[in-house]
């Protein structure tokens, strides 16, 4: 039975509005923000970027006579020298190639420098909504407990089966609710399934209901 309906319903109802979770004003800025948001929370990406974006209002400050401003401002991320290095490249390619603006294709996209294919996946949704579903460590997490997918499968695969079950449903809200029923609820550990919206057809059964 295809619960897709049941689950983007009781979402709906839990969490009915959402809003990306890094902060930017720019769409570069969004770019660099999930290309530091690697091995890291949002909210530490958000404290770094905050002095990151007023230290280097351009991006064509993003080059390396300003390494060290830029290196500074994300130290408190994990990897930060490759993230600088990412931001510095990328800064490069969007400036000579693509006339400052975002690609707008995930084949264009995963050529930058620290993009992957969840990251372009986030990107193309928030600045294109391009109705995909990236999967980060909460939806692998959920998705595998209410039965959506395998244990073995891995992101990519998650992230077609995730696509193709909620067809015909708004596949950038799905994204964040599931991150957020990940965040809140369903935990890595000491899940609090008792709150969870989607207990009813959960497969897993992590604790008592």
């Amino acid at each position: 039975m295809n619960n897709s309906k049941y689950i983007f319903n009781n979402l709906k109802k839990e969490y009915p509005t959402y809003h990306t979770f890094l902060n930017y004003s720019k769409d570069y800025e969004f770019l660099f923000a999930v290309i530091l948001s690697a091995q890291t929370t949002d909210k530490k990406v958000n404290d770094a970027t905050s002095i990151l974006f007023k230290d280097l209002p351009s991006l064509d400050d993003y080059s390396l006579k300003n390494k060290e401003i830029i290196i500074n401002d994300i130290k408190s991320l994990g990897l930060y020298k490759a993230k600088c290095n990412y931001l510095i490249d990328s800064s490069s390619i969007l400036i000579n190639k693509y006339n400052r603006k975002i690609p707008s294709s995930r084949e264009e996209l995963i050529l930058l420098p620290g993009v992957g294919k969840k990251t372009s996946g986030v990107v193309l949704n928030e600045l294109y909504h391009a109705n995909l579903f990236p999967v980060d460590t909460h939806i692998e997490r959920v998705s595998k407990r209410l039965g959506l997918v395998k244990e073995k499968d891995i992101p990519d695969i998650i992230e077609d089966k995730l696509e193709s079950y909620f067809d015909m449903y708004d596949k950038v809200y799905l994204h964040h609710a599931f991150i957020l029923l990940g965040r809140k609820v369903c935990s890595s550990s000491n899940p609090k399934c008792h709150l969870c919206p989607l207990k009813k057809v959960c497969k897993k059964g992590v604790s008592s209901v």
